[in-house]
């Protein structure tokens, strides 16, 4: 087990030695459905007592990664079948992660094609080389994580860094399955998109306006209009429309920001709805102004499989605060505090849609980010 390499998957799993000679794999099923048995050169992957799969180990952490997609075609559909043994299409990305500062996601998708280690040194020089004696790592780079920063070193020259947030781990994914990626390119990428990103600098004195430029005061009722989507209901709704009190349809047409009711204390989802939102209002604490509804603060997660807009009690963390942006237009964007992205809306349909701050990493520079108006 020491001469393996650490995968992220590991702190989920329990190992069990055994005495091969007496081993009963069908015996087994019946207390453990999926597992691995490891041998001196390879493993074998057993699930639900389909036949079993042999799989080298730079496939360990994506095939565990995939074990509850059940099925052994689906556990290995990321792998590609070499000399009788399933083996990844890319080289691994070896992650260096200081402890006690470990901020790696194994349920994240991006991270699954990794191996890892703990370390204590700032020597990138000495890691480059521990890197170099593993011909099954990628050789052009590899990653260090120390709590929310994340930095990709170029192997053979540790001076060359491209650092990035937690929120980027899921499109930094995708890149690095592209064998032209490298740490120049994403460096070259970067300076294109600073345009189309937030400036994290704080504006003293910041203030709320309405789409007519007054002031919204600490305590006033406001809602949020959803600027990006729109259309006629008069047209849409034909007879219905007609029963609408006066007094209501100027909600019609449009789509408001809503939070999400919860009796307990935990977080909710606030989401896009037709017709109907929530009414906020702004609190300022220190100098900083939370936008709230009743008692909940609008906050997000840092986790980017969990990176949504969410009313919460309690006032908000640094790391979890909402930052307001006010674009050329007038309208108003949101970023996570001191975000690289603002956030985006995924339309869900009839039902509205739900606010994130990942989803425009994807599509940064090619799509306008969520726009809103008090």
């Amino acid at each position: 087990m020491d001469a393996l390499d650490k995968c992220l998957q590991d702190n989920r799993v329990t190992f069990i030695p055994i005495n091969t000679a007496t081993f009963d794999a069908q015996f087994e099923h019946k207390t453990y459905p999926r597992f691995l048995l490891l041998e001196k050169d390879y493993f074998v992957t057993h699930v639900d007592g389909e036949a079993p799969v042999k799989c080298n180990y730079e496939a360990r952490n994506k095939v565990m990664s995939n074990f509850w997609l059940g099925r052994i075609q689906r556990v290995t559909s990321d792998l590609k079948q070499v000399n009788g043994l399933w083996v990844s299409w890319r080289p691994l990305v070896h992650f260096f992660v200081y402890e006690g500062a470990d901020s790696l996601q194994s349920e994240c998708t991006a991270l699954h094609n990794t191996v890892f280690e703990y370390v204590n040194t700032d020597d990138f020089g000495a890691l480059a080389e521990i890197v170099k004696r593993k011909p099954h790592c990628e050789q052009k780079y590899f990653g260090v994580n120390n709590g929310q920063t994340y930095t990709l070193v170029n192997t053979d020259n540790v001076e060359q860094k491209y650092e990035f947030s937690r929120l980027n781990l899921r499109t930094l994914g995708f890149k690095l399955w592209k064998e032209e990626t490298t740490v120049q390119s994403l460096i070259d990428e970067e300076a294109q998109l600073a345009v189309f990103r937030p400036n994290p600098s704080r504006r003293p004195g910041f203030k709320l306006h309405d789409a007519d430029g007054r002031e919204i005061v600490d305590g006033e009722p406001f809602m949020l209009h959803i600027v990006n989507y729109e259309y006629d209901p008069e047209s849409d709704m034909d007879d219905e429309y007609d029963d609408i009190p006066e007094d209501e349809r100027q909600f019609y047409g449009k789509e408001w920001v809503k939070a999400m009711s919860s009796a307990d204390q935990r977080p909710c989802f606030v989401n896009g709805a037709l017709h109907n939102g929530t009414r906020f209002h702004a609190e300022t604490i220190d100098g900083i102004m939370y936008i709230k509804n009743e008692n909940r603060y609008l906050t997000t997660h840092l986790d980017p499989m969990d990176d949504y807009l969410y009313s919460d009690v309690g006032v908000p963390a640094k790391d979890n605060r909402i930052q307001i942006h006010y674009a050329e237009d007038g309208n108003i964007l949101l970023s996570a505090w001191g975000g690289r992205t603002y956030a985006d809306y995924e339309w869900m349909g009839d039902e509205g849609g739900m606010i994130t701050f990942g989803l425009e990493e994807l599509y940064l520079g090619q799509s306008d980010p969520l726009k809103l108006r008090i």
